[in-house]
């Protein structure tokens, strides 16, 4: 491969940048350990080695959350109020991690599929260092725009400077909290859930342990209120971190960022080009949530109530699902990079299969116990009679929430992942008119919302099969 001159390293040097490398040329370098088995494994056993851990650990950091949740809540209402509405910021920052995750778990599954320990080393690399810069670079944005976002969406008083206080914790510890994203994005495309799983499981243990310390001032820690809850989770981020990142170190897709060349903006551009659809996918979600919720408010705090305790109980299986999505992703890159693409096809319906037989399962739970379900969490009757509906309108849909998770999973596995923006992005915001005009226009009230949000999620997974059944992304470069 031919280079200019000013982009030449002097023997010893380190080459910062690399213009022109494309890794698709470097050459291919066997594996020590043979991470590609679950291109030659039967597919029911590879599905389920992927998805089990990965809904484990999908779980495992829906209860991170709720531990600090729980233990600010100790602290007082105004507190509560204020780090639950620093929710849909930290939604859409998590959105923002995944722009790097999503590509760099498709293009290390390829590389594992081809076999090519080198091209797996270089992407890990870069995203590495891409991690850091944009961790940063929404770090600074966050310091300075944050205080007056929450000025903006009407919070007073204490409930403002709760949300604040954690905020200032959670915006600088950006980085950190985006690499942890990506060195797990490394394990998974490799294959591996599990060790990620373990490694969630042990910063639950350190987040649980030092809320209490730092919230409440325990022994010789400092009472930081709210923004201990917020420096509790930056510091669990940081342990995923370094553990992940030496436990790389004995894996054949590895992690050097020193390694040269530094820095390869054409291969970051291939890792951004794979994960900004997902990534906008989840900033649409965030913000059209929070319209849905402006919508909410007219229909009574019960209504609101019940979409917030309704959204969680749904969370479960959503989880469960993401899970199966992991495995989706994993096995249609590496099966691809192997060259089997009707095998990579084969493990994504399976896939489906699994979730919906899942799915079907909580459905009928959903519409025939909505009420005891609503019951054990509150006996509010205003807040009953709307989750027992909310509840009951989602079960008829909830089958088609598999195919869209996992089909947005598997197009971001193969390194297409636009259709899943295109289909996704414009029904997730068709919500708001469709909820306005059966609310209103038809007089269903709040019932028109649920309808809204449970029948585009049906249309979606529709939509999504059958642009995945025409097979285009077998083709798809990355």
């Amino acid at each position: 491969m031919k280079h200019d001159d000013k982009n030449q390293s002097r023997p010893g040097e380190p080459a910062f940048f690399e213009w022109q490398a494309k890794p698709e040329l470097l050459p291919s370098i066997p594996l020590d350990i043979d991470t590609a088995a679950l291109t030659r494994m039967p597919l029911v056993r590879a599905i389920f080695t992927l998805a089990l851990p990965a809904s484990l650990s999908m779980l495992f950091l829906m209860i991170f959350n709720l531990v600090d949740i729980w233990w600010v809540g100790k602290l007082g209402s105004d507190y509560l109020a204020g780090v639950s509405a620093a929710a849909f910021i930290l939604w859409a920052l998590d959105a923002i991690g995944a722009l790097i995750s999503t590509g760099v778990t498709a293009l290390v599954a390829r590389s594992v599929g081809e076999t090519n320990l080198q091209k797996g080393n270089q992407i890990a690399r870069q995203g590495f260092w891409l991690s850091l810069a944009i961790g940063a670079l929404f770090a600074v944005g966050g310091i300075l725009f944050s205080a007056q976002t929450f000025r903006l969406i009407g919070l007073q008083g204490r409930v403002y400077d709760a949300a604040v206080d954690y905020m200032n914790w959670i915006i600088p510890g950006l980085p950190a909290i985006f690499l942890s994203y990506m060195i797990e994005s490394v394990f998974r495309g490799s294959g591996d859930t599990r060790t990620p799983l373990k490694i969630m499981s042990m910063a639950l243990l350190l987040n649980a342990a030092l809320d209490p310390l730092l919230i409440f001032g325990w022994g010789f820690f400092p009472a930081l209120e709210a923004g201990g809850a917020g420096l509790a989770t930056v510091l669990a981020h940081v342990f995923v971190s370094i553990l992940g990142w030496r436990l790389l170190a004995h894996r054949p897709i590895s992690l050097h960022p020193m390694q040269s060349p530094l820095l390869s903006p054409s291969l970051m551009w291939r890792i951004c080009r794979v994960g900004i659809p997902i990534s906008l996918n989840g900033l649409m979600f965030s913000f059209s949530y929070m319209a849905l919720t402006g919508m909410i408010v007219d229909f009574g705090p019960g209504a609101l109530a019940a979409l917030g305790l309704g959204h969680r109980i749904e969370g479960i299986p959503y989880l469960a699902s993401m899970g199966f999505a992991v495995a989706a992703q994993t096995l249609i890159g590496q099966n691809l990079g192997a060259k089997k693409p009707d095998r990579a096809e084969n493990s994504v319906w399976l896939t489906v299969l699994f979730v919906s037989a899942f799915l079907a399962v909580i459905s009928l739970c959903f519409y025939l116990f909505a009420e005891p379900i609503f019951r054990f969490f509150t006996t509010d009757e205003s807040v009953l009679q709307e989750g027992v509906r909310y509840l009951k309108t989602i079960a008829v849909f909830e089958l088609f929430l598999g195919f869209e998770i996992v089909l947005e999973g598997a197009f971001s596995g193969s390194g297409n992942s636009l259709p899943a923006m295109l289909v996704v992005v414009p029904l997730t915001w068709a919500r708001i008119p469709l909820g306005i005009f059966l609310s209103k226009n038809c007089g269903m009230g709040s019932a028109g919302i649920w309808w809204a949000i449970s029948s585009t999620t049906a249309v979606k997974g529709i939509l999504l099969a059958f642009w995945f059944r025409l097979g285009r992304w077998k083709n798809h470069a990355v």
